[in-house]
């Protein structure tokens, strides 16, 4: 059972917008592409905000900003997909996140399947995971979709691609040698 804040810290002001972006402008993270599919339409976007809640039963969370066009299609069609790109899928992100145009077919620009919901698929992607609506909350500007995991794959020997300090990044490779004695170490 959590105690209740202390009534001191509960007063304490929330840093500013500009505060905080800067500083969530740090964290790297992998990037993915969130897909659903309603009335034969797919949609999609990039994100960012996705991250595992527990393993059994397999459940994910996707936080979705609720001015995007897909937003009220992962609503109303109950399924998402969480296609998490490769380093070499740079593209498809810029694609989804509308930097290559708004009149780039976003599908266009890679191949993609279906797997179990329907929700579009995308193929060499790192990983993905094709999952069910079990739960929304709303948290201001966002909703957050916790999604039960349906149907996955992963590419082994596929890095995923990041973003971070506002910019896609890849990450740096270091092999250690594999005899312990020689001191090298590889770097790509």
């Amino acid at each position: 059972m959590s105690e209740a804040p202390d009534s001191d810290s509960a007063a304490l002001p929330p840093v500013t917008l500009g505060e905080y972006t800067q500083a969530m402008a740090q964290h790297v993270s992998s990037v993915c592409v969130i897909t659903t599919k309603l009335d034969g339409q797919r949609y999609g976007l990039t994100a960012t905000a996705v991250t595992s809640v527990c393993a059994q039963p397999p459940r994910l969370l996707v936080c979705v900003n609720k001015s995007s066009s897909t937003h009220a299609r992962i609503a109303a069609a109950g399924i998402f997909c969480v296609n998490v790109l490769s380093e070499m899928q740079d593209i498809v992100a810029k694609a989804f996140a509308g930097m290559l145009g708004p009149d780039v077919d976003r599908f266009g620009v890679a191949k993609w399947t279906e797997i179990t919901t329907g929700a579009p698929v995308l193929l060499k992607a790192a990983a993905v995971f094709d999952c069910v609506v079990s739960q929304t909350l709303d948290q201001s500007t966002h909703s957050i979709f916790f999604g039960d995991v349906v149907g996955a794959s992963s590419q082994l020997g596929q890095d995923s691609l990041l973003y971070g300090s506002r910019k896609f990044r890849q990450l740096r490779k270091i092999f250690s040698s594999l005899e312990a004695n020689t001191g090298e170490t590889l770097h790509f």
